[in-house]
């Protein structure tokens, strides 16, 4: 993933889509990988995960390994616009996680 497509995640709703300004407010979603991804590599990148409800592919930037996102326990992390969408991004999230359980 080149500094380009890096940026432009970096500043592109995970949940709608929309183009964040960079002088606007940015919402986090933080999240934990599951024990069999390896993000090992990924670190400071950007990885696409595929969400089976509602059928769409989100970005999630991953967290260094000194990060302190990393040090509270997180993997990863989703922009979001508003609360709204972060909302949205968190519930689709946790069904995603349901469904696998299940």
């Amino acid at each position: 993933m080149n500094k380009e497509e890096l940026y432009r995640i970096m500043h592109t709703c995970a949940w709608c889509g929309k183009e964040i300004p960079e002088d606007s407010e940015i919402f986090s979603v933080p999240g934990r990988a599951r024990v069999e991804m390896d993000l090992r590599g990924h670190e400071g990148s950007a990885i696409p995960i595929s969400l089976h409800w509602p059928g769409k592919t989100v970005y999630a930037l991953v967290v260094g390994h000194d990060s302190p996102a990393k040090r509270e326990g997180y993997d990863f992390a989703f922009v979001a616009c508003s609360t709204g969408c972060a909302e949205s991004l968190r519930k689709a999230l946790q069904k995603e996680i349901d469904i696998k359980i299940h």
